[in-house]
């Protein structure tokens, strides 16, 4: 299956936390169907720019859109935008099926979507464990398999390869190529 990807467009995009200030006047466009890395040191504001484009920080100035629109304005955000800014964000007593379970109910998704996702993803052995007690590289594609369930344009990933050993990154590379190159999806 080929899809579009979505076009991300910031413009002058500013965030201040009371004086200080975290994001300054910052723009750039990320293409359809390519994959654009976000790089910068610690504390230059790549967490908060991508917070800002979800719509979970209110930007000070300036604009963050996908196709167009902000975050909040997307139709069907999950069809649109999937996201992993963290590899923590599941119940740890919960097992990786049932994380990715409670995600496709919200939002309408079928069950048989979420096996589809362990295979794209190499962890279908791991499912049925409770998800706190994966190591890093499996709540990483866990965070993948959730970020993908509703089979968005855009995936956008804060520090995707944090904490993988150099086979985990390798399989991370080929995989957000084979999501651009195969499906179309635009990376960020």
């Amino acid at each position: 299956m080929t899809t579009t990807g979505a076009r991300v467009e910031v413009r002058n995009l500013t965030k201040r936390f009371g004086s200080f200030t975290a994001v300054d006047d910052l723009s750039f466009n990320v293409e359809p169907g390519r994959i654009t890395g976000f790089l910068g040191p610690n504390g230059a504001g790549k967490t908060t720019s991508l917070r800002m484009l979800l719509g979970l920080v209110r930007q000070t100035s300036g604009t963050a859109t996908i196709d167009g629109k902000t975050y909040r304005d997307l139709d069907q955000p999950l069809r649109v935008v999937g996201s992993a800014l963290e590899a923590t964000n599941f119940h740890p007593g919960r097992s990786g099926r049932d994380h990715l379970r409670v995600l496709a109910a919200t939002a309408g998704i079928r069950d048989s979507r979420i096996d589809e996702l362990l295979e794209l993803t190499g962890i279908p052995a791991a499912a049925r464990k409770k998800a706190g007690g994966y190591s890093m590289g499996m709540r990483q594609r866990l965070g993948l398999a959730a970020a993908l369930i509703g089979d968005p344009r855009l995936l956008v990933l804060d520090e995707p390869a944090n904490g993988l050993d150099p086979e985990g990154i390798r399989w991370l590379r080929g995989f957000l190529r084979m999501l651009s190159r195969e499906q179309g999806k635009t990376v960020l």
